[in-house]
């Protein structure tokens, strides 16, 4: 009687403990992180010092549809031709986009949408890095992500 209690008391907390081992390895897995958006953007970058100064105009050639209210744009190193710092005021991505970012969308980086640039002066993008960054907010829990980097870190002298 003795060997028969003891296999199913052996079976029984095998059991028990593969269930507990089960559940906690599964609890981690039921929240997958959102996959962010793959799009194919191409940067027309002009150097010019007439004008408005320079601009960057981002053209989304290809990918998945992203939602403007999920996009940010953020630029920092933007300098006025004097050498002053000048803050990107207004986000293009709202203020150009439709709702839906799809092929073919453009949006265009210019001196109006900075603060920090004096009369006479232009938009100086040289030194500048931009960065697009896609946040799902419909999922509080969700991690914020850098979809475009502009110029690319490998490019940088």
């Amino acid at each position: 009687m003795s060997p028969v209690l003891g296999v199913v008391i052996l079976i029984g907390i095998t059991t028990i403990l593969a269930a507990s081992i089960g559940v906690f390895a599964l609890g981690f897995s039921e929240h997958q992180p959102t996959q962010a958006p793959q799009v194919a953007i191409v940067a027309d970058y002009s150097e010019r010092t007439t004008g408005n100064g320079e601009y960057l105009n981002l053209s989304f050639k290809s990918g998945e549809t992203v939602y403007r209210d999920n996009l940010t744009v953020v630029v920092s190193g933007g300098k006025s031709s004097d050498g002053s710092d000048a803050t990107l005021d207004t986000d293009p991505i709202q203020a150009q986009a439709s709702t839906r970012i799809t092929s073919g969308t453009q949006i265009t980086i210019h001196q109006g949408q900075f603060t920090g640039i004096g009369s006479g002066e232009y938009l100086d993008l040289s030194d500048a890095t931009l960065r697009l960054v896609w946040n799902p907010a419909d999922e509080p829990e969700s991690e914020t992500y850098v979809i475009y980097r502009w110029p690319d870190p490998s490019q940088r002298n």
